[in-house]
């Protein structure tokens, strides 16, 4: 077996209070024994983190390197994410979220089964808490890197950065970076590009990684319980960020993402107009413009008709005549006089 590899495990911080102990405890009780840096982003919160941070560094007594690089302001989880990726010396990176926590073997088993096939990405399972339950978190069995990149582009939690052992030269040698001011779901526009330079990916059965769903200020847990008009321009701007890029890289992944993107705007649309945001209404009615102008230059008229017609997308067409008719009550308009 060849010399372990150095690895940096990246915590961005922001008014974690009641979790950043358990999550830093967690890395402390780590058992690898190649080496290990902790670097913590300090993005500016107005809590105590930072400070529990400091005093679990100073009891410390093993041979973790803690660093902590501190904002000079909040700029936000891209922006902590791209400092923390920048300042790692490791050959791999493992992110782990300060309100989460991992298992004390994540890493030593993680660098066993990289070091077994050589594999640039290795992803395990999680566990998610919630008040009233647990639920795992399953990695899938990818056949091909096309079957784990067309999961990773959908809108679910197949896409996290958390989770998994990542090579730092695909962020390095490939200028990936998170894009400041996009930081809601970052993940799901940086892993799919981090995964279409890795030459090779594992899975490692079994649950290290421990996602925490009681933080009650996260983005994911308030925004499944209201309209949260970021999320909607986020994910949207994510979907955008992917579209460039395989446009230019791969365009066989072009059709899927334009079909997520069309299902996506109008799956929110009666939310947007329950809500009466009208702006965001507008901003979206001409990204849909955009949509049917991409899949006539990139897919063709025929693809894009052929999709419509597709069982898992005909609701499209009912949601689109509907749309007409509420658009207009509502604010006086139509779908095309924007």
């Amino acid at each position: 077996m060849s010399e372990l590899p150095y690895i940096s495990i990246l915590i961005p911080v922001y008014n974690v209070e009641p979790y950043i102990e358990k999550c830093i405890q967690s890395v402390m009780a780590q058992t690898y024994t190649g080496g290990i840096e902790c670097i913590i982003v300090d993005d500016c919160g107005t809590d105590n983190s930072i400070a529990i941070a400091e005093q679990l560094i100073t009891e410390y007594n093993g041979s973790i390197d803690f660093k902590i690089i501190r904002h000079e302001h909040n700029r936000g989880l891209a922006a902590a994410r791209n400092t923390a990726v920048a300042a790692a010396k490791g050959e791999f990176i493992i992110h782990v979220d300060s309100d989460d926590w991992i298992e004390p073997t994540m890493v030593e088993e993680l660098v066993k089964r990289q070091q077994e096939i050589g594999a640039d990405i290795v992803s395990c399972n999680a566990i998610a808490h919630y008040i009233d339950r647990e639920e795992k978190l399953i990695e899938p069995d990818y056949a091909s890197k096309e079957e784990m990149m067309r999961s990773l582009i959908k809108m679910s939690l197949d896409h996290v950065i958390w989770r998994r052992l990542i090579r730092t030269s695909l962020y390095k040698e490939n200028n990936i970076t998170a894009i400041e001011e996009v930081n809601i779901g970052e993940d799901h526009y940086t892993m799919p590009r981090l995964l279409y330079y890795a030459k090779s990916f594992a899975k490692y059965d079994k649950a290290l990684y421990h996602y925490n769903c009681l933080n009650v200020g996260s983005y994911m847990q308030s925004s499944s319980t209201s309209f949260n008009a970021l999320r909607v321009k986020s994910d949207v701007e994510s979907l955008n960020i992917l579209i460039g890029f395989f446009n230019v890289k791969d365009p066989i992944y072009l059709e899927q993402l334009y079909a997520i993107k069309v299902k996506y705007i109008y799956s929110n649309f009666f939310v947007i107009l329950k809500h009466g945001n009208k702006a965001l209404y507008k901003e979206l009615s001409t990204d849909w413009k955009s949509i049917e102008y991409s899949y006539k230059e990139k897919v063709g008229v025929k693809a894009i008709s052929d999709k419509l017609l597709d069982p898992s997308l005909y609701y499209l067409n009912q949601i689109r005549v509907f749309s007409r008719i509420l658009i207009k009550k509502i604010f006086g308009i139509r779908l095309y006089d924007l």
